[in-house]
């Protein structure tokens, strides 16, 4: 399991926007180039890249900045959302160098898109699946059992890695979150990522002291750049963790 950075970037810089009002921003750094340095500086080998400004335009924007930081730091693995909603935007971000393609859950429930994407991008689509309360949060009365349909028939379709977000905002030591992520971890091949859950250095740890299926990921956004969550504290529990199992 590894800790994958968040950065949501706007207007080509490093901001954090509210989950409920993505208009309402705190800017992070000036420069993103900036903060991937002393991210990888940290030994972080990914991160997870939120173009804001073209979730709200519906193309990708921030493409030369993107194209820069890979250029800068070849060895970190890029992986992107946003303005994904067609195959010539798909090959806009593949061209900028991104390792990985990630579809929001509404573009992913567009069969053809989808379908036309694998296939000219395999082994390189990742795909979203909001959670809320064990339940799509674009549909309220959906249950888990519907989560985890949708989630067999996205790695059935070709994808090969899947997004779980917003777990939940009360973090990994309330037992729902932990048994919604668990369902994922156990039900699917492909590496599944979870998006939101740690808010601290306390629920990384109450997810590795638990039985659940240790996750491919934990991506990881306004904690880690709040100081909510020490790079070298959360590195060194894994490392911790990871010598255990061999052990």
């Amino acid at each position: 399991m590894q800790l994958v950075p968040v950065l949501e970037i706007r207007h080509g810089k490093c901001v954090h926007t509210e989950f409920k009002n993505q208009f309402a921003e705190e800017v992070i750094k000036e420069d993103v180039i900036e903060v991937v340095s002393r991210l990888t500086e940290k030994g972080v080998q990914r991160l997870h890249i939120v173009d804001v400004d073209a979730i709200e335009s519906g193309e990708p924007e921030n493409v030369n900045l993107i194209r820069k930081v890979k250029l800068q730091f070849p060895d970190t693995e890029l992986q992107v959302i946003g303005g994904i909603k067609c195959i010539e935007s798909a090959y806009v971000w593949a061209d900028a160098g991104v390792d990985y393609l990630i579809l929001s859950g509404r573009a992913s429930r567009q069969r053809d898109l989808l379908d036309d994407i694998c296939m000219e991008f395999p082994h390189r689509v990742m795909a979203e699946i909001d959670c809320n309360q064990k339940k799509l949060a674009s549909d309220g009365l959906d249950p888990i059992e519907q989560l985890l349909r949708n989630a067999q028939r996205l790695e059935n379709d070709g994808v090969m890695g899947l997004i779980v977000t917003h777990i939940g905002n009360s973090g990994m030591r309330d037992k729902s979150s932990l048994a919604i992520l668990g369902e994922f971890t156990e039900s699917l091949e492909i590496p599944v990522y979870a998006n939101g859950g740690i808010n601290n250095t306390q629920d990384l740890e109450a997810l590795l002291a638990s039985h659940v299926k240790t996750p491919a990921g934990i991506l990881v956004g306004k904690p880690l750049h709040n100081g909510e969550i020490c790079l070298d504290s959360a590195h060194g529990l894994l490392q911790q963790y990871l010598s255990s199992r061999v052990a």
